[in-house]
């Protein structure tokens, strides 16, 4: 259990802000008698202190005089009435109207996090081989210039990168300018991608090709024959200024991971991985906001 004497920087910046959209998201009830119960807002703001501390429900309890079952019931049903959902949408449109979205050149890619147990949990849907481990996936879009999500999906630790790619650019559409740039890794090299970023963005895409198959790597061209090469071409840039941007998503996971302790939390299953990634990004969004004096969402 943790002891203060006083808050920490990380989490008076939470104490500075409100939010008025929880309580709209998940009305309170007609009072039918007893006690009148803690306050949604309250309740989901000492929820994102205990997301950048990492602390423990029993501190936070300590600290907050809300009761330790209050807040676990609470956070399920946050998630579970899509309120964490609905409030990274709404955090996503506002970012989009200060212009913390500028839609230009986005990056997609995913992170691997390990279950907390180090076996199978429900939703993990069996052992990566590649990553050596059980675990599930957050994909996500970001916008490269500011590093700000746009779009997530959350999966199996099984799940291709591939197969989440134009999920995630729907998701986004509203948000990603025309004739732009959208860029990923050589796992996302797939001619759908391609032509679906340049059919519905008119866009290009800075997605390396991948080597040649173990059939071709004896003949002298790298990719196969050079007409293959031209049409797996078409539609991409290969521009280094461009293609090196990829990495700021990179950056984003590194943050994400590290201020806001994704995978570092006591939980098991699937439910319990989506909660923790919502609350993630929505940390990491809201101190965005706060670098720029936005304080009630």
């Amino acid at each position: 259990m943790v002891v203060l004497n006083h808050l920490p920087n990380k989490v008076k910046f939470i104490m500075e802000l409100s939010f008025p959209l929880i309580n709209q998201l998940f009305p309170r009830k007609g009072f039918i008698g007893g006690r009148i119960g803690y306050s949604k807002e309250e309740i989901f703001k000492w929820l994102l202190v205990k997301k950048v501390t990492n602390w423990d429900y029993r501190s936070i309890a300590q600290i907050s005089n809300i009761s330790h079952p209050t807040l676990v019931r609470r956070n399920r049903q946050f998630e579970a009435r899509n309120v964490y959902r609905s409030f990274f949408l709404h955090l996503v449109k506002k970012a989009a109207a200060l212009r913390l979205i500028k839609g230009e050149k986005v990056a997609i890619d995913s992170s691997f996090v390990k279950t907390y147990s180090n076996k199978e949990e429900e939703g993990s849907c069996g052992f990566n081989g590649h990553k050596k481990a059980y675990g599930f996936k957050l994909h996500v879009l970001i916008d490269t210039a500011t590093k700000f999500p746009i779009a997530l999906v959350i999966t199996n630790g099984l799940m291709h990168d591939s197969k989440l790619a134009i999920p995630l650019m729907k998701r986004a559409r509203y948000y990603l300018k025309k004739h732009g740039y959208i860029l990923a890794d050589k796992a996302y090299d797939d001619t759908d991608i391609i032509a679906w970023i340049m059919k519905r963005f008119q866009s290009k895409a800075g997605i390396p090709m991948k080597k040649k198959s173990r059939p071709a790597r004896g003949k002298k061209n790298r990719y196969g024959n050079l007409l293959n090469w031209r049409l797996k071409a078409v539609g991409r840039t290969f521009k280094h200024s461009l293609l090196k941007l990829r990495t700021e998503i990179e950056r984003f996971f590194a943050s994400i991971k590290r201020k806001f302790h994704l995978g570092k939390e006591q939980t098991r299953g699937i439910e319990a991985f989506t909660r923790n990634a919502y609350l993630s990004l929505i940390s990491y969004a809201l101190n965005k906001f706060y670098l720029v004096g936005v304080r009630s969402f």
